[in-house]
């Protein structure tokens, strides 16, 4: 009997090859699992690589979906899942061999609704200087939004639902189906209007109705970072992008959507204020200050400043657009506003 069902929303084939690649020498679990190849509105031929690999992965399944968009590929992954647990990657995902095998000691505990791991950088290229000042340091390690990077703590740990990106997100479908799906994302350039905040919401309504991310460090993938993301013509792309997503994400707020409050888990809560307060935290804030003293005469650091000043620019140009498309379309209002997108 299947439980494990590994989804893919994808529309290049030469990331589906590579992503399939890795897949076909997974460690086997003690139960079966399938894999989802969701082709997503492109006129790459998925199919034929996906076929390929058919002797070699168990239970591939090839399906298409002409719905443009990463939800619409997520959702039609939900509903075709035979199994319990819904295993999402993205097509630059590329698993450790004990990927599957460290989900099934993870969810071998019935409590666990959410989990997720590091998100490691595969560069492409050597990346340049600049690029290690987007990483931000928190409590647990270190992220970077921007390129869906985790690098955190080599143990288990609860954490905030939001630290499970799109990329390595685990869940049980049964939850995923409940909380109403994700929302819209990752969608072609020419309907950026329609852009929401893809799994965010989810990661919000999980913390708002109790639910955490169960972190577990061997839930690992290596996330592939192509030179053409190091450049700050992507970082501009990204900003957009993102500016985009907290329109949408602010409009929902501000009409009543109340899990948009960052409404967390009290027991991570009161985790989180213990380690504020430790001599530990105030050391770090002084070295931090040192190096930003040091950092204002590092050429690599007033790049970076400059790289991150255009992406202020971008955030807010795609914030604007955003918002000025919802003012002059009351049909567009109406879309940012669904509960939520499972019927699409």
């Amino acid at each position: 009997m299947i439980k494990y069902t590994i989804i893919i929303p994808t529309c290049n084939k030469d990331l589906t090859e590579k992503c399939l690649n890795y897949i076909s020498l997974l460690n086997k679990p003690k139960h079966d699992y399938e894999v989802l190849v969701i082709h997503n509105v492109s006129k790459d031929d998925i199919k034929s690589v996906t076929d390929s690999y058919k002797n070699y992965i168990p239970n591939l399944k090839y399906i298409y979906v002409e719905m443009y968009g990463q939800m619409s590929s997520r959702h039609r992954g939900a509903v075709e899942a035979k199994g319990e647990i819904l295993c999402y990657l993205d097509d630059d995902s590329f698993v450790n061999k004990n990927w599957l095998i460290a989900i099934e000691n993870t969810f071998n505990n019935n409590d666990v609704v959410l989990s997720g791991g590091n998100n490691l950088p595969l560069y492409e290229s050597k990346p340049p200087k600049w690029l290690k000042y987007f990483w931000s340091n928190n409590n647990y390690g270190k992220c970077m939004g921007e390129l869906s990077l985790i690098n955190f703590h080599n143990k288990l740990m609860n954490l905030p639902a939001w630290y499970a990106f799109g990329c390595n997100f685990i869940i049980r479908k049964d939850i995923f189906l409940k909380m109403g799906g994700t929302n819209p994302d990752v969608v072609p350039k020419d309907k950026q209007r329609f852009q929401g905040d893809g799994e965010t919401a989810l990661s919000l309504k999980l913390n708002f109705n109790g639910y955490f991310l169960v972190f577990n460090p061997k839930i690992k993938i290596q996330h592939y970072v192509p030179k053409t993301r190091m450049t700050l013509e992507y970082f501009q792309k990204r900003a957009f992008y993102q500016g985009v997503c907290n329109s949408y994400s602010n409009l929902r707020k501000e009409n009543g959507f109340i899990y948009y409050n960052n409404i967390i888990n009290n027991n991570l809560i009161k985790k989180e204020k213990k380690i504020h307060f430790t001599l530990i935290r105030i050391f770090i804030k002084i070295i931090n200050k040192m190096q930003y003293y040091i950092n204002k005469i590092n050429k690599n650091y007033i790049q970076y400043s400059h790289i991150r000043d255009e992406y202020k620019k971008s955030y807010q140009d795609g914030f604007n657009f955003h918002q000025n498309e919802v003012k002059n379309d009351p049909e567009l209002l109406k879309w940012v506003l669904k509960d939520n997108y499972l019927d699409i």
